[in-house]
C-alpha cells in the first residue's frame, strides 16, 4: 500500500475522512517511574506495574544481544551475526546460548561462543566461553548482565508496544498493512493522535538504548479526504481488520462455551469487547457514509455468541447467590 494513494489535507476542516497513523518501533528501554511520569504529563491512560519477573528481564535481556557484521574470515569477506537463542531448560534453570552464524549462500554455519543461565537463586551468569578471532564473548555476556539489571527497572520494548497497541485499538483504528504499523483513525477520534506523537517523541528522548543497529522510534499522521475512493479504501481496510477480529473474539467465546467454563468475569469482558466490535462498525457506517453489509452475516453469529455468554453469567451470578443466601 503506497501512501501517494491516499489524498492528504494539510489542514482540518469540511471533508476529512480521518487520518492515517504511522508508527515504527525499535529496541527501548525507558525507566518505569520516567514512563509513568511522561504518561500523566501529556494525559496518556497509563497503569504502572512496579512488579518484574526476574525470568522476564532474562529472558527480555538475551534477546536484546543483536550483532551484525562483516568480517574478512578464511574464505574472504563474510557476513556474522550473533546473538542468543534457546538452549536446554532443567532444574529451574533457563539456558540460551550465545552463537556466532556465518552467513552462506547455501548453508549457514554456526559457532556456540557462550552459555548465559538463570535461576531463581543465583540470578544471571555465563559459562562455557568460547575463543572466537571476530567475537569477543565475554563483551557480549557482559552486556546482558547488565539489561538483565537495567530491564528490573525500565519498560522494554515488549512493554511500549502493549501500551501503544492499546491505545490504537481505543481510538477504533483499522490496520491498513498486514505487517507494519499502520492505521486509519476515523475522524471523530483523530484528535487524540497529538497525545499518541507526543508520547513516541518522548519514549525516544527518553530511551537509554543506544545501539548501533537500532533505529529511533518515529510516529507520523495525515489528514485523508473525504471522496468516494477513499471511502471504498477504507471500507475495504475495515473489512479486512474486523474479520480478523471477529475471527477471534468468536474462538474465545466458542472455547468459554465448549470448555463450560464457570468464570463470569471473563465472560462478560468478552461480551463487552463483542459490543464495541458492534459499535465500531456502527461508527463506520456512519464516518464512510455507508451501510457495511458483507459483515452482517459474522456479527449476527457472533451476537448469538454473546447472547449465549451472558446466559452462561447471569446463570453462573445466581448460582453463587443463591448459595450464598443458602449458607
Amino acid at each position: 500500500m503506497e501512501l501517494n494513494n491516499y489524498m492528504a489535507v494539510r489542514e482540518d476542516g469540511e471533508g476529512v475522512l480521518g487520518k492515517l497513523l504511522y508508527y515504527s518501533l525499535s529496541s527501548i528501554l525507558v525507566d518505569r517511574d520516567k514512563l509513568a511520569e511522561i504518561c500523566e504529563g501529556i494525559g496518556f491512560p497509563y497503569s504502572s506495574n512496579k512488579r518484574v519477573a526476574l525470568i522476564d528481564a532474562f529472558r527480555s535481556a538475551t534477546g536484546d544481544i543483536y550483532d551484525s557484521k562483516t568480517v574478512v574470515g578464511s574464505y574472504g569477506r563474510e557476513i556474522i551475526k550473533v546473538y542468543c537463542r534457546d538452549n536446554k531448560t532443567s532444574d529451574g534453570t533457563i539456558s540460551r546460548e550465545l552463537v556466532k552464524e556465518t552467513l552462506d549462500a547455501s548453508t549457514n554455519s554456526y559457532k556456540k561462543l557462550a552459555n548465559l543461565t538463570f535461576s531463581k537463586d543465583v540470578g544471571i551468569s555465563y559459562t562455557d566461553l568460547a575463543y572466537d578471532e571476530h567475537v569477543d564473548a565475554h563483551d557480549y555476556c557482559r552486556e546482558a548482565v547488565e539489561l538483565y539489571e537495567l530491564y528490573q527497572t525500565c519498560a522494554g520494548r515488549k512493554h511500549i508496544e502493549t501500551l501503544l497497541e492499546a491505545y490504537v485499538e481505543s481510538l477504533s483504528a483499522v490496520k491498513l498493512l498486514a505487517r507494519g504499523k499502520m492505521y486509519f483513525v476515523p475522524r471523530e477520534r483523530m484528535d487524540r493522535l497529538e497525545v499518541f506523537e507526543d508520547l513516541v517523541r518522548l519514549l525516544e528522548e527518553s530511551n537509554i538504548l543506544d545501539g548501533k543497529h537500532r533505529a529511533p522510534l518515529d510516529s507520523n499522521s495525515m489528514y485523508v479526504v473525504d471522496d468516494a475512493k477513499q471511502r471504498e479504501k477504507m471500507a475495504n481496510a475495515f473489512y479486512r481488520s474486523v474479520r480478523r477480529e471477529i475471527a477471534d473474539y468468536a474462538e474465545r467465546a466458542n472455547h468459554l462455551i465448549n470448555t463450560g467454563s464457570e468464570s463470569a468475569a471473563v465472560m462478560e469482558r468478552w461480551i463487552v469487547r463483542i459490543r464495541g466490535l458492534e459499535a465500531k462498525k456502527r461508527e463506520y457506517e456512519a464516518v464512510l457514509q455507508r451501510e457495511l453489509h458483507d459483515t452482517d452475516e459474522d456479527f449476527t453469529s457472533l451476537g448469538y455468541l454473546a447472547d449465549e455468554l451472558a446466559i452462561r453469567a447471569r446463570g453462573i451470578h445466581l448460582s453463587r447467590d443463591r448459595g450464598k443466601s443458602a449458607a
